[in-house]
């Protein structure tokens, strides 16, 4: 269960990954999911791991030091506040939030941190999310990209993976 609902789900992102190198920002990354697999596959990847609980905080760190990953910044923090930091606010290319909130509220957490252009990966279960979720996300100043559904082999058919991009915020 551990290598299908964390890694296969996580590296099932990777179709919807731009090629190069990215600044991915996982925001509520718990025990890693999804950014330490994609960093363990693309290792060109920056990635920051922003979570508040201090126990996840140590095992990820814990975890980046055993596997002698870098290229990886662990905050403990909220991604509010993160995305206050004029260093950190709108400069990400990749922003993804993995069962941190519900994903109207998740985007709200991510879009800050996303430069214009930048992607928000949402990865959803077998049931349609409802139409004023979708017009939350749309309200946001997201667009749908692509959506990418989840191969069979992972056991669970209708799951899927939706690339959302930032748009530019009208300037008034």
């Amino acid at each position: 269960e551990i290598v299908r609902a964390g890694f296969l789900d996580s590296l099932a992102c990777l179709p919807l990954l731009p090629p190069g190198m990215l600044r991915v920002v996982d925001v509520g990354s718990g025990a890693g999911f999804p950014a330490l697999p994609l960093k363990l596959v693309r290792p060109e990847l920056s990635v920051m791991l922003v979570e508040a609980s201090r126990k996840k905080v140590t095992f990820l760190l814990h975890l980046v030091r055993s596997l002698g990953l870098t290229g990886i910044r662990v905050v403990r923090a909220r991604a509010e506040a993160i995305a206050r930091d004029p260093r950190e606010g709108g400069a990400y290319d990749l922003g993804l939030a993995r069962a941190v909130a519900a994903p109207p509220a998740a985007g709200g957490l991510v879009r800050p941190l996303l430069r214009p252009g930048g992607l928000f990966l949402v990865q959803l279960g077998a049931d349609p999310l409802p139409p004023g979720d979708w017009d939350r996300l749309l309200a946001q100043g997201f667009e749908a990209v692509r959506e990418f559904p989840l191969p069979p082999a992972l056991g669970r058919p209708g799951c899927r993976v939706v690339a959302l991009r930032r748009i530019p915020t009208p300037k008034l």
